[in-house]
């Protein structure tokens, strides 16, 4: 039987018989001497082994083991049982393992490249830094429970197997025997957790499993974890309150000192400084409009420019490519010595604000200024990869609000809610509905950005039937097709429901940014790659016939 966790072991313990159970992270011979780390749960301790020769005692073989604890000659200052060893008096090898696929670094970085480390992902967990984000991902979602449970909030599962309501990503969808008709997996709880509202729940949250199907990033996967929010009767300030206390309170007790309130940013001024509606505020160069004094010579109507402080030369490729992704017509990057007299004149306003000594200066134009924008917004964020501008270890959050209620696409000519269309109206702007104004209506939703990245998003709902009609007909969803798609939902306007909001932060995302991750696939057990395929069990893979068959489908070459 287990008596203790080796990697816990301290001076405290000189003298103890102990029986340990781990895997092999290292050996070394010296002399008539087999010295082997071995590696549980809590960690490493040595073991001394003398005058053994077992070709079964591989590295990452499992093995159990009874022994002594002694003081060791020299200290091991990077570990926590660094001052003893377990002199081993008998062993037993439970599981000899073959040669491994990668070292197994104990430390913080991995050993291999990730693919290989995805299909061998059982042993990529025993690394340190991989089982420490595991930790942390418990422990948050641990105090994040405890929060709720304090505020009075309560805890229900939402379904898996649901209906097919779009909203903004492809449907993963489930086929049934009943021939022709599918479940979808959900994109997210939010007509079910407005249906609790209704139901008189009043405080409601959910540590949710969600589904997605859209192209892939590094704060992306097909399947990933929601903490979902609502509550009745409260407003935008108390849901700022709410979750600006518990991400404080929650994040404490693992280290960080969160300030509150948050800063608030207008969706509109991110948009023109930032490039983006997820701003990263740890670091300024931001854009500035120079249209009005450069659209000339560059024969653009619109000019964007960042002042900024290195020789980007080196990287011209890179940047030059990432602005071309993001729709970027014209590119100037200029070093501020060659700009003319009146040219400097104009940035070292700028340039001066920001206590920069030897600025360049990069310029997109472009005839759209929605592109000038987003593709110098994209190339900001592509400087801060570059030079590490940021602070890793600096949590900058901060609520967006002031959204647009429509976005409009280009290519169909036609508005979309930019957040859902159960969002409500900023009632100052309604008026612009009926003059058919739609790109200057506000709705009342929010979003979380944290260190630029989006980490929740929210709104107040819309719970009058006329309203919600309102929105409908807007959107073109006809009377026969509201009933098909969200029937089940629109019920409850006719039976009391109440006024409400919330909100859902991806906890996988802000899991990332606390541990210095490069993708959310580190803080999540068993994640998909870059192209969504599970590489440890092959997924997604082929099916019988006979299951095809039975469900009524055919695959077409």
């Amino acid at each position: 039987m287990k008596t203790t966790y080796g990697g816990n072991l301290t001076i405290k313990n000189l003298n103890e018989e102990v029986t340990l159970y781990g895997w092999i992270a290292n050996k070394r011979k010296f002399k008539q001497q087999l010295f082997i780390d071995l590696r549980d749960s809590s960690g490493i301790v040595q073991l001394v082994l003398t005058n053994v020769s077992d070709p079964l005692l591989t590295k990452e073989s499992c093995i159990k083991v009874k022994g002594k604890v002694q003081k060791r000659l020299e200290a091991n200052r990077e570990l926590k049982s660094g001052e003893v060893e377990v002199l081993v008096e008998e062993y037993e090898v439970l599981n000899s393992s073959k040669q491994i696929p990668f070292e197994i670094n104990n430390k913080n970085s991995a050993t291999a490249n990730e693919d290989i480390r995805l299909e061998y992902r059982f042993l990529d967990l025993r690394q340190e830094k991989m089982l420490e984000n595991l930790r942390l991902r418990h422990k948050l979602l641990l105090n994040v429970r405890q929060y709720f449970d304090k505020n009075g909030f309560i805890e229900v599962e939402t379904p898996i197997l649901a209906k097919s309501t779009p909203e903004g990503a492809r449907d993963y969808l489930v086929p049934t025997r009943r021939k022709g008709r599918f479940f979808a997996l959900p994109q997210s709880p939010q007509l079910f957790k407005q249906l609790l509202m209704a139901a008189g729940v009043e405080k409601y949250f959910q540590v949710a499993r969600v589904f997605r199907d859209e192209d892939l990033r590094k704060d992306r996967q097909p399947e990933f974890t929601q903490l979902d929010i609502e509550m009745s009767f409260g407003g935008q300030e108390e849901i700022f309150a709410l979750c600006e206390n518990m991400w404080s309170e929650v994040l404490k007790p693992l280290g960080w000192n969160i300030k509150t309130p948050f800063p608030k940013m207008d969706f509109f001024y991110s948009m023109e400084h930032y490039g983006n509606d997820k701003p990263d505020t740890r670091y300024g160069f931001l854009i500035e409009d120079y249209s009005k004094e450069l659209s000339t010579k560059y024969n653009k109507k619109f000019v964007k420019a960042i002042v900024f402080d290195r020789q980007v030369q080196e990287n011209f490729a890179i940047i030059n490519e990432t602005f071309k992704k993001n729709n970027g017509q014209h590119l100037d990057i200029v070093e501020f010595d060659k700009l003319s007299d009146t040219e400097k004149a104009l940035f070292k306003v700028v340039a001066d604000k920001e206590k920069i000594n030897t600025p360049y200066v990069l310029i997109s134009a472009n005839d759209d200024e929605d592109d000038a924008l987003k593709s110098l917004g994209a190339i900001r964020t592509l400087l801060n990869d570059l030079y590490q501008l940021a602070d890793p270890n600096q949590l900058n959050f901060l609520w967006i609000v002031n959204w647009p209620m429509f976005e409009y696409d280009k290519e169909t000519k036609t508005y979309a809610p930019a957040h859902h269309a159960f969002t409500q109206f900023e009632e100052s702007t309604v008026k612009y509905l009926e003059t058919g104004e739609l790109n200057k209506v506000r709705a009342k939703s929010y979003d979380l950005v944290l260190n630029g990245f989006e980490l929740g998003s929210g709104s107040i709902r819309i719970y009058d039937p006329k309203v919600q009609k309102k929105m409908f007909d807007i959107l073109g969803i006809s009377e026969k097709e509201q009933q098909s798609r969200f029937g089940f939902f629109l019920k409850s306007f006719d039976y009391g429901l109440p006024p409400h909001n919330g909100i859902a932060f991806g906890i996988e995302r802000v899991l990332m940014i606390l541990t210095q991750s490069q993708s959310i696939r580190d803080v999540i057990a068993f994640p998909k790659n870059a192209k969504g395929v599970d590489l440890l069990t092959s997924a997604p893979s082929d099916v019988t016939k006979e299951q095809l068959d039975e469900y009524g489908l055919e695959v077409r070459k």
